[in-house]
């Protein structure tokens, strides 16, 4: 049995033991399910079903259905091309089906009222938690203290805003105005045009007697908090509307309070 072919098969949407009934069929050409499973290594009562499914794909045909004994034919190597076309033109159809079907089943779903909360742990749930913020909706509103964030993240930061332009994703940031805030600006919004067309930065000039949180977003019905400080490295979302919607107001009165950069 070639195991190569085997692979390549089972790549092309066939099922293991599909391919291996399936190539020990095109060796014999024609045979007992008997035989064909003995030289696939499958037992007969495998052999039969895997037969009956290719004969329904057109890559295998029955005959001696007048007789106790069953005989199956392989059909040509260019029948599995076909098969192929059948099941993209049968996922297309369904594809076209899709939008109808959904929009009944969107008719009957009761969403979940209560607030979801999901906690991250370490440096790569923290990323996948920006991840998931390039799929907002709405403009995301931050508030941000680059003091608090680790060097680590700086190229990660880069990346993500690099990610975020592309996807147009446009964001609204308030920032506390420190060393660290105008550094960051200054090395990676302030000549990018790309950057400053899909982020608009305002400061926060203001000194505060507490460490606040890394970063908060808030988008759509989710507020989401990353906490980078010793001892915390780790993130959150709350899916709430009611929630999101109040520190959406919270937000736009800071804003006004916020600095224009000039």
């Amino acid at each position: 049995m070639n195991y190569k072919i085997t692979e390549n098969l089972e790549k092309l949407g066939l099922q293991k033991n599909e391919a291996t009934i399936y190539l020990a069929l095109l060796e014999l050409g024609k045979g007992t399910v008997t035989a064909i499973s003995h030289l696939a290594g499958l037992n007969r009562t495998t052999g039969y079903d895997v037969l009956e499914r290719l004969a329904l794909y057109g890559l295998a045909s029955r005959a001696g259905s007048d007789t106790k004994t069953k005989h199956y034919s392989a059909e040509p190597p260019q029948r599995l091309k076909q098969y192929l076309e059948n099941k993209k033109t049968q996922a297309e159809q369904r594809l076209a089906r899709a939008d109808e079907t959904l929009s009944d089943l969107l008719g009957l779903y009761k969403k979940e009222t209560k607030p979801i909360i999901k906690f991250f742990e370490g440096r790569e749930g923290i990323k996948n938690i920006y991840l998931h913020t390039l799929e907002a909706k709405s403009t995301i509103l931050s508030i941000l203290d680059l003091n608090v964030y680790l060097p680590e993240y700086d190229q990660f930061g880069k990346d993500y805003i690099r990610e975020r332009s592309r996807k147009n994703v446009k964001e609204k940031v308030l920032v506390l105005k420190n060393q660290a805030g105008l550094d960051y600006y200054n090395a990676v919004y302030k000549k990018n045009k790309a950057f400053q067309k899909i982020t608009e930065y305002r400061w926060l000039d203001k000194q505060f007697p507490f460490v606040p949180a890394a970063e908060v977003n808030i988008y759509d019905d989710i507020v989401m908090g990353v906490l980078v400080k010793p001892g915390e490295n780790a993130a959150f979302e709350i899916q709430n509307p009611s929630f999101a919607n109040s520190l959406k107001i919270i937000f736009e009165v800071a804003w006004e309070q916020g600095k224009k950069i000039a």
